[in-house]
């Protein structure tokens, strides 16, 4: 019997997902891609807006048209939206997270939806999540109690917990002895994580000194919770820890942060900023910006605009606002035209692209440090920069995937870095 995944949404849904193939796998199932022919249909979810939900229900109805026998939906969608409604689109089981968060319409649905469902509740078992690179994605983490005005998230997801030490420890232990050589640190929001003493900054040291593992990357790391400390440890010769910072600013503007219901002024995240840019000078910078907000005028998006100037971003996530019933953004006055917001999104856009492109160039004349994630018959590998640049290497062997390699940097563009390898050998050798 032929599995199809299909995985919509965040990354902390792609590792979900991961351990879903995992456990199916181990179970004996042949799991294929979620657009090829298959027998049964999991789509694993996500509603951070309406139309990714009504994107769900469209995928299962059309799994259906197409002679797919069996549709199990999991995620947010299957935790949020009306079961009634999910069964009227096709599906045969929705699947939750806890245990026994599960009703099928079918009786063929059963064995399959119960394996999914173990999967996604946590629950330690003896097969490994399962990804096709040498980069894995370890859920450390879920819920948010934040409620910012906008997300649906906490209803979907709920109060936060953390996933124990322990096991998360065995899973990085086994990743690594499988050949998985970066890991990323994923939760709703990953910096709320803690046992104990230890928070985010413990968690990551002691991923990095898992046998194996060469560098240990993390997630949207949300302003105000663990950002010092993280730079902190960044900034430690041999921490394993990328020169990443993925900090979501939503808006450079005070009084839409307060719409909003952000927990950070502006002045606050400048100053997180310019601490983790005096501490790691060569930061790859990411943030997420949400534009066309309610309430958000001319004066607020230039704020915004002022802010993304300021810093160099690398990576650049933009969204024009998008109304979520059930959310209080949805009901507030001030609605901004929909061609406003997707005006503002595209000058955004603009500026990103720009902005990456010009940290890619910072990188010329000088050396980066790439782990080598596949090799075409040219001898080009590809693979990320420690900053979240996008690699090309010349002189690469099929050998040298999984390494990290040092590279001299001889071109940039707006898609990345393109260099030569320094000597051909891991520097875990040096």
């Amino acid at each position: 019997m032929k599995i199809g995944l299909k995985v919509m949404g965040c990354r902390l849904n792609h590792a979900e997902a991961a351990a879903v193939a995992g456990a199916l796998e181990y179970e004996g199932y042949e799991v294929v891609g979620g657009n090829e022919p298959c027998d049964v249909l999991v789509l694993h979810t996500c509603a951070v807006t309406a139309t990714a939900q009504n994107e769900a229900m469209r995928l299962a109805r059309s799994a259906k048209r197409n002679g797919v026998d069996c549709v199990i939906m999991s995620g947010c969608t299957a935790s949020i939206a009306d079961t009634s409604k999910i069964f009227e689109s096709g599906v045969d089981a929705v699947v939750g997270k806890g245990e026994g968060d599960m009703e099928c319409a079918t009786a063929n649905a059963e064995e399959i939806a119960s394996i999914v469902l173990h999967a996604l509740s946590g629950t330690e078992g003896a097969y490994l999540p399962r990804f096709a690179s040498t980069r894995a994605s370890v859920k450390v983490q879920d819920g948010c109690n934040f409620r910012c005005a906008y997300c649906i998230v906490p209803d979907a997801r709920g109060e936060p917990k953390s996933r124990p030490f322990d096991d998360i420890m065995r899973e990085i232990a086994g990743l690594a002895s499988n050949g998985y050589r970066e890991i990323v640190l994923t939760g709703v929001n990953v910096a709320c994580w803690s046992e104990g003493a230890m928070g985010l900054a413990e968690l990551a040291k002691a991923s990095a000194r898992v046998e194996g593992v060469a560098r240990i990357r993390l997630s949207s790391v949300e302003p105000g919770t663990a950002e010092r400390s993280i730079v902190d440890l960044m900034s430690v010769a041999g921490s394993g820890l990328c020169h990443t910072l993925h900090y979501p600013l939503q808006s450079g503007d005070s009084r839409v942060l307060h719409a909003m219901r952000r927990r950070y002024t502006p002045r606050e995240y400048m100053d997180a900023v310019e601490y983790a840019l005096s501490k790691v000078p060569r930061l790859g910078l990411g943030a997420d910006v949400i534009t066309g907000f309610p309430g958000e005028d001319d004066a607020a998006f230039a704020e915004t605009v002022k802010m993304i100037e300021r810093y160099p971003f690398g990576n650049l996530h933009v969204f024009p606002y998008s109304e979520r019933p059930g959310t209080p953004a949805s009901d507030m006055a001030g609605t901004v035209p929909m061609a406003v917001r997707r005006e503002r999104a595209r000058e955004l856009i603009a500026i990103g692209e720009r902005k990456k492109r010009e940290f890619a160039e910072s990188f010329v004349g000088g050396e980066a440090e790439v782990l080598v994630e596949r090799v075409d018959s040219r001898g080009v590998g590809r693979g990320w920069t420690s900053e979240y640049v996008d690699a090309r290497i010349k002189g690469m062997r099929e050998e040298d995937i999984g390494k990290l390699v040092g590279v001299k940097v001889v071109e940039a563009s707006g898609a990345g870095i393109c260099g030569i390898s320094l000597r051909n050998c891991s520097l875990d050798d040096v």
